[in-house]
């Protein structure tokens, strides 16, 4: 359970009592063209494919020759835990054709490829071919699957899509390493809510969507709308939408919100001076990490989430999924309940993300507007500019 930084409550303990979130200083304007821009579109693509990302939770494959098939960047993955219990992460295309071994998810010692028959073990080695005196000569080390740099950290399956590159997991995250640690997502299950599904809009805009509240009363009326500072009514008031702190740390970011209202500051002040436990039962925290990872406290567990550009720049891809104990806790939804409300709540923002896309691939405005208030998305703007190069952003 992830305990809440003092500096981290006095700051939500502020805006709750001020019902005022942290707030931008100005206005910011996206141009339109930085969402149809193939150059830049292109720039994105690259991070995706350097950088680590998770690809499947390690309670996806707890045993030794358990595997599963993910696609990320239009590419199929397959991941396996060898019997010394090392995950590994290759590409899921036979060396003879192309054709893709495994599919799917459970326990084998062997992947044959449905093509020809080539077969390939938990470590990716090409173990057994048919009709093998025909090719006497061949070097079966050579010819083993293409293994993709990864690590397993923090109850994920990290990989970068390229090979022969370098992972430290640790660094990348910089600060949020230390973070994500307090989660325990070692100690819990993952639950696919939603397959890797298209998205007819730029990847950003649902990166936009991941890291703001305001929508949620219009959009999530029968999931997430909820007022967090009551005892379970729908928003009372239209200023807890918004109430928010925000952080970044270098390419990612995070943004709190208090989920106790105003009746609520003076418990959680004496708390705070006796230094009593305080957790995300009343801090929600929402990280963006980059590229295009999403994880967010929510009731007893995690939503967790994969955003990826697609082939076009108005089309991109979303996997969607919870993570949890196995066991909820008394009188809390359970953990395929959970799964299903996470899955229920994407598809509502899907169709929303989609206008979306229309609208900046076809309006004849000049810019996207963030509000002041929607300090999480100018903040994502603002990271992924620098780690892209693009220097068009405005104030407005």
């Amino acid at each position: 359970m992830a305990m809440i930084d003092g500096a981290v409550l006095e700051r939500t303990i502020r805006i709750v009592e001020d019902q005022t979130p942290e707030l931008a200083s100005h206005c910011m304007a996206v141009p339109l063209d930085y969402y149809r821009s193939e150059a830049f579109a292109a720039r994105e693509r690259e991070l995706f494919m350097t950088k680590p990302r998770p690809v499947v939770a390690s309670s996806e494959v707890p045993e030794p020759d358990d595997y599963v098939v993910r696609t990320s960047m239009e590419r199929s993955l397959l991941v396996t835990r060898d019997k010394e219990g090392v995950a590994h992460v290759f590409f899921n295309y036979c060396r003879h054709r192309g054709a893709e071994p495994a599919s799917g998810c459970g326990n084998a010692r062997r992947h044959s490829c449905p093509y020809h028959g080539w077969a390939y073990n938990s470590k990716g080695e090409l173990v057994a071919m048919p009709l093998a005196e025909r090719n006497a000569g061949l070097d079966y080390t050579k010819l083993g699957l293409v293994e993709l740099p990864s690590e397993e950290r923090h109850g994920l399956i990290w990989a970068i899509l390229t090979p022969g590159a370098a992972i430290d997991v640790a660094a990348h995250l910089g600060p949020v390493d230390a973070q994500l640690s307090g989660l325990s997502m070692e100690t819990m299950l993952y639950r696919n809510a939603l397959p890797y599904e298209p998205i007819g809009a730029n990847w950003k805009c649902v990166a936009e969507g991941v890291v703001e509240s305001i929508h949620v009363p219009f959009v999530h009326r029968g999931t997430f709308n909820v007022d967090p500072g009551s005892d379970g009514e729908r928003f009372a008031s239209a200023t807890a939408v918004d109430l928010a702190i925000y952080d970044r740390f270098g390419p990612h970011l995070r943004y709190c919100l208090p989920l106790f209202g105003p009746d609520g500051v003076a418990d959680l002040r004496a708390r705070l001076a006796q230094e009593l436990t305080i957790d995300w039962h009343d801090v929600a925290q929402v990280w963006l990490i980059s590229p295009g990872v999403l994880i967010a406290n929510d009731s007893w567990g995690l939503d967790i989430g994969f955003m990826e550009p697609g082939p076009g720049t108005d089309t991109a891809f979303f996997r969607y999924g919870w993570m949890g104990p196995e066991q909820a806790p008394d009188g809390m939804l359970s953990l395929e309940d959970m799964t299903n409300r996470a899955g229920a709540a994407v598809r509502e923002d899907a169709p929303v993300w989609a206008g979306c896309g229309r609208g900046l691939k076809l309006g004849q405005h000049e810019a996207a507007l963030i509000g002041r208030n929607e300090m999480g998305v100018q903040l994502f703007h603002q990271a992924l500019a620098e780690e892209t190069g693009y220097t068009g952003l405005g104030l407005a």
